[in-house]
Formats: C-alpha cells, sequence, structure tokens
C-alpha cells in the first residue's frame, strides 16, 4: 500500500457527518451522547474520528444537539483530553506515557478519570505516538479497537510507516508482541501481500 492512511485519511470530515446524522437520526438525541454510548452503540471508531475533526464541541453544535459542558460531577470534556494531555507532557516531556497514577499527581482535576473514560492509557499512548507504560497490558480487545481505528479505509495492512504517521506506532509494537501483523491483517479481511513469515519462536 502506498501510505494509504497517509493518502486517504480514514473518517473524512463528510463521512463523519453522514455516520453522525444517520446516528442522531436514529436515536433521536437532544444531546451529545457520552463516550460510554459511543462505546455502547459499537461506534468507538466514529468517536475517534469525531474527537480528530473538531472534537464534540463542534460536532454538537453542527448537528444541533445540546453539549454538556462538563461530564456528570465535574471534569475535563471528552474534547479537552488532548489538548491537555499534550499542554501537559510538553511540559515534563516524559520518555514514555505516563500512568494513571502519575497524572493523578500531576495533572489536572479530572484528566486521570477523563483518560479513562475516552480510552485509557494505551488508547493515548497510541494517539501521541509515544511508548505505554511497562506492563501496560494490549489486549486483543484494545488492540482490535484501536486498528480498525487506524485501518478503516485501508485494503492492505499498513507499513511501518503508516502507523507511525497515523500516531500508532505503540499500537504496532503490541501487535508484534501478541497475535502478529499476519494474524490480525487476516482479522481484519486486510491484504498481507509484502508481509514476512513470522518467526516460528513468536506466538502464532
Amino acid at each position: 500500500m502506498a501510505s494509504a492512511n497517509a493518502q486517504h485519511p480514514p473518517w473524512s470530515e463528510d463521512r463523519v457527518a453522514r455516520e453522525l446524522e444517520a446516528w442522531f437520526a436514529q436515536r433521536a438525541f437532544e444531546e451529545r451522547p457520552t463516550y460510554a454510548t459511543f462505546v455502547r452503540d459499537g461506534r468507538k471508531r466514529l468517536h475517534a474520528a469525531l474527537m480528530r475533526t473538531g472534537g464534540p464541541q463542534r460536532w454538537a453544535q453542527e448537528l444541533g444537539v445540546l453539549l454538556r459542558e462538563h461530564p456528570p460531577g465535574g471534569g475535563l470534556r471528552d474534547d479537552e483530553v488532548l489538548p491537555t494531555l499534550r499542554s501537559l507532557l510538553g511540559k515534563h516531556r516524559p520518555q514514555r506515557f505516563p500512568t494513571i497514577s502519575w497524572f493523578e499527581r500531576h495533572g489536572p482535576r479530572g484528566l486521570a478519570a477523563a483518560i479513562r473514560r475516552t480510552g485509557g492509557i494505551a488508547h493515548w499512548a497510541a494517539v501521541l505516538n509515544m511508548p505505554p507504560p511497562p506492563g501496560t497490558h494490549w489486549t486483543d480487545e484494545l488492540i482490535e479497537s484501536e486498528l480498525r481505528r487506524v485501518c478503516a479505509d485501508a485494503t492492505r495492512w499498513p507499513s511501518r510507516a503508516d502507523f507511525e504517521a497515523a500516531g500508532a506506532a505503540s499500537l504496532l509494537r503490541g501487535v508484534y508482541a501478541g497475535r502478529g501483523s499476519r494474524w490480525w491483517a487476516q482479522r481484519l479481511g486486510l491484504s498481507t501481500e509484502g508481509l514476512r513469515a513470522r518467526r516460528r519462536s513468536q506466538t502464532s
């Protein structure tokens, strides 16, 4: 693949608008749904695309639904997580993505809870292209969720450069540490052309 993800970014703004409009019409939302609602309805990739294309505030306004200023109990809105992370990590410059306890000590009120609510440590480490904390467990469920986000419009398994361009280098390391590229490519229905066979010593 000639950097398919780089040339054709997954989830264009038009696609996000179409998917949101259809879903909102089906569910008749009167206010912006929470991240948990996206997950329950099997729309985690739509939520990830929404976050990359202006965030909840933009889309709530365009679709004419109310936007809760803060989650129940206070804390950060979903669209505040990424800029807050970038600011905090830019200040401290850790070599790896920190743990939840680190964010509880060093971050603003509600950041740790917002990280948990919007995908967790491994998800945000992948988004920011940082190694996750030691001991972070890339479960099959999390790997599949992130792969479907990165490979949304791909027809073949992305190259290492494609993963890096998508901010998902740590996801690829999770793939290598687990079932491997070929297994996941087959599960997602992607061509494995050009993939080298795994070593027999690795988990199949």
